[in-house]
């Protein structure tokens, strides 16, 4: 893939960003040091970027599409209070049923939902919140 300075622009942005941030986010901040690219040329480089492997896509349960510039093996957190997306880096080994199974896998996005360690501590569910999810 060429290099263009769009396209480098925004790998810059995405790999000085932990927040995985969208389109919208990558545009603006690309917008700062160049002021006349065009939303239109962001996504388009977004995707070419994305197919050629250098930067990972993430659309959540909202449907929102995030993007991360860390291409490492790693998996994700979204918080369903704060909307934070945290990268995980932990191996967990293959189910051996797919292994069995005689799949060969290549790729693996994993994405967990749940409450981030403040929001946990700061805003815990309440109580009958629990009791009902346990019941159903």
């Amino acid at each position: 893939m060429r290099h263009s300075q769009q396209r480098d622009a925004i790998l810059r942005v995405l790999r000085a960003s932990r927040a995985h941030p969208t389109a919208e986010h990558i545009y603006a901040e690309v917008r700062k040091v160049l002021p006349n690219v065009s939303l239109g040329t962001v996504y388009r480089n977004i995707r070419q970027l994305s197919e050629s492997g250098e930067l990972i896509t993430l659309e959540t349960e909202d449907k929102s599409v995030h993007y991360d510039g860390n291409t490492a093996p790693h998996r994700h957190f979204v918080c369903n209070r704060c909307h934070r997306i945290l990268d995980l880096f932990f191996d967990v080994p293959l189910p051996p049923e797919l292994v069995a199974l005689g799949f060969a896998v290549e790729s693996e996005k994993c994405i967990y939902y749940g409450l981030c360690s403040d929001c946990a501590q700061n805003h815990p569910p309440a109580v009958s919140q629990i009791a009902t999810q346990s019941n159903e």
